[in-house]
This record gives C-alpha cells, structure tokens and sequence, in this order.
C-alpha cells in the first residue's frame, strides 16, 4: 500500500538545491543563497538538510554552509527548484520510495520558462542513487508544486496547470487522475479552477491552497480583480466538500519586479526574461512546514502581520512561525515552498 505523506508531518531530511543561474536569479543567485543560509540555519534546528550544489559554486558555498546537520551533494541541474524537480517520496510497505515523474520546464516549448532542462531531469536518479532510494520513473509531466495532500488520500490540484497544454496534452482528466491515484496511493482528487492570476507555472496549486491538517484548508484571498473571482470559486468548491477553510489574504497592492532588481539579472535568451514591472505571484500560502515549524515568506508588507496571525493562531504554538524575508526567491518566479522538499520520516511498526 501507497501513502504520499502530508508534508506536516516529522521529515528525514529537507532538500534544497542552491540556485546560481544569472539569467533567472538576483546576482547569480547570491541573494537567494543568502536567505537559503538563514532557512538553513532554522531547518538544521529540526532534522537533516541536504543541499545540491552546482559544480560552478561548489567551492564557493562550502564555507558558508558549514553548519551541523547538513550534507553538500554536488550534481549538475539547469535550475534550483527542488520541489519541481526532486522526486516525490511516499512509503510503500514501511519503506520510502522516491517516484521520478517527468519534467519539462514548467510547459515544455509551449510555455516552458527555459529551454535546456536536461540536467533537471537527470538528477532524480543521482539523488536516488546518493540516498540509496529505490526509484520509480513515471513518464508523465508533475511537478510538486502543482499538488498538495493531506496524506490521508487527498489531493489538491489545480486545472489551469495539470490541463495545461504544455505538459500532459494526451491524457484526459480522467487518465490523469488515474496515473496520480496510482502512483501516489490516492483516494480522491480536487481540482480547483484556478490558483494564483499571473503565476508563471500555469497557477501551482502550492501558491493557492493548502492542507494544515486533515480536514483544514488555508486558501489564498483576495478581493480585487481577477483573484477574487479565482478564490471565491475555490472558497465554494471547499465548502461544498465539507472542508475547514482558512482565508489568509495575498498582498495587496501587488508586487512587481523593480527596475533595479532587472538590472540584477543578466537577461539572455536562454530563459524567461525577467523584466521590471512584471507582477509577482505573491502568495503566504507558499510556506513549508514540518512537524515543529513554518517557514513563512513575508515581503514587507500589512498583511505579513495577518498571515502571521492567521497560521499561528491556528497551530495554537504546537509550530513555531519563522518569518522569511523571501524576496530574493519570488523575483525568480517562486518562493518558499518551491524551492524546498521533504523526505518523510517512516515510522516502523513494531514487531512485539
């Protein structure tokens, strides 16, 4: 039997890969390794963290992250979204199993954000081989970000990006749901409508809804525009299925890549240009959690305070909240969440 863990829950280890591409992060990724450092420095608090490192800063990052707790892996990969492009892990038979779906960039050469992602593809093998993982390849676009579970055979998704032309355009709803039932142990799939407006991974359900326990969903709000028709269609989806649901407001004003960030970036015809002006799909619902705590983005702004209060009220203490000024990740298209992915911790059963 299959069970795909909620993310909530105690973890064997935290995965990060170390971004370092000019053409999609703020100084070659050197701001964003620096925010990788403080998350890093909280992480270790609470269990091992493996980070990939890119053979072109290897020598540069190994000081920095000379911390207790972590283990520096270096392989080749085109760019550093471990949720995306790490495997999915779940137990099968008490044991952990990583399940290698394929990636194509967020869309392939129909929307896809860069052209070569041959290394990302690779690496799933290499870290199943470093962690001496058992590995199942599934020929099939996923993403980690584009789904959620509550671990107990639920699902979140959203059609705007499963549906998306520029993944799985052969398959139906339906054989989609059937690939995702077996390979993840699921019982049931959720699709909202939409996630977040201008999210450029064709709406991650990770930036729009997410499971806090079972029977509890926090949900992106907004009540202005496009996004406020995106929420209230998910808002009465939830309801309708008799969930919990929490609304924990997106910034408002919205965000926008400044015109001194651009010049940051190196734009080159390789990637998506990152241009000033350009919104930015900010979203509190991009946070990642274990068992003990929260990592939460927060950009500077009132409603940091709100989702702050939201989430902690809820845990009611039994999570500690970090505060995570991320910026220096969403500039690049993602946040928190994205750049991270947890290996559950198996509990084996006892033999008495």
């Amino acid at each position: 039997m299959i069970n795909f863990p909620y993310e909530g829950q105690k973890h064997f280890a935290t995965i990060i890969m170390l971004p370092y591409r000019k053409d999609i992060w703020l100084n070659a990724g050197d701001d964003a390794r620096k925010t990788i450092l403080d998350m890093a420095k909280i992480i270790t608090k609470y269990e091992k963290l493996i980070l990939i490192a890119d053979p072109s800063i290897i020598d540069l990052i190994k000081k920095d992250f000379a911390l207790a707790n972590i283990t520096i892996i270096e392989a080749k990969y085109n760019d550093a979204w471990a949720r995306d492009i790490m495997p999915l892990f779940v137990i099968e038979d008490n044991k952990l199993k990583a399940i290698s779906f394929d990636f194509n960039a967020w869309g392939g050469k129909i929307d896809g954000l860069y052209d070569n992602y041959e290394d990302d593809r690779k690496i799933k093998t290499t870290i199943c081989q470093k962690l001496n993982l058992p590995e199942k390849k599934v020929s099939f676009i996923l993403e980690g970000g584009s789904i959620n579970t509550n671990g107990k055979g639920v699902l979140l998704t959203t059609k705007s990006c499963l549906l998306s032309e520029g993944r799985n355009p052969q398959y139906s709803k339906e054989e989609i749901e059937n690939i995702l039932k077996e390979n993840l142990g699921l019982n049931e799939i959720i699709w909202l409508e939409n996630g977040i407006v201008d999210d450029e991974t064709n709406e991650h359900v990770d930036n729009m809804a997410v499971f806090l326990d079972e029977n509890t969903i926090a949900l992106a709000s907004s009540e202005k525009g496009l996004q406020a028709k995106y929420s209230k269609s998910a808002y009465d989806m939830l309801i309708k299925l008799g969930y919990n649901v929490i609304k924990i407001p997106v910034p408002n004003p919205d965000l926008y890549l400044t015109e001194a960030e651009e010049k940051l970036i190196i734009i080159d015809n390789e990637a998506k240009k990152r241009l000033s002006n350009t919104k930015l799909a900010a979203s509190y619902i991009n946070f990642y959690q274990g068992d003990k705590y929260i990592l939460l983005p927060q950009f500077g702004v009132k409603e940091d305070d709100i989702a702050y209060n939201i989430l902690n009220d809820f845990y009611k203490g039994n999570k500690t909240i970090y505060r995570i000024n991320s910026r220096s990740i969403l500039v690049s298209g993602g946040n928190i969440h994205c750049i991270t992915m947890q290996i559950p911790e198996v509990k084996h059963e006892s033999k008495n």
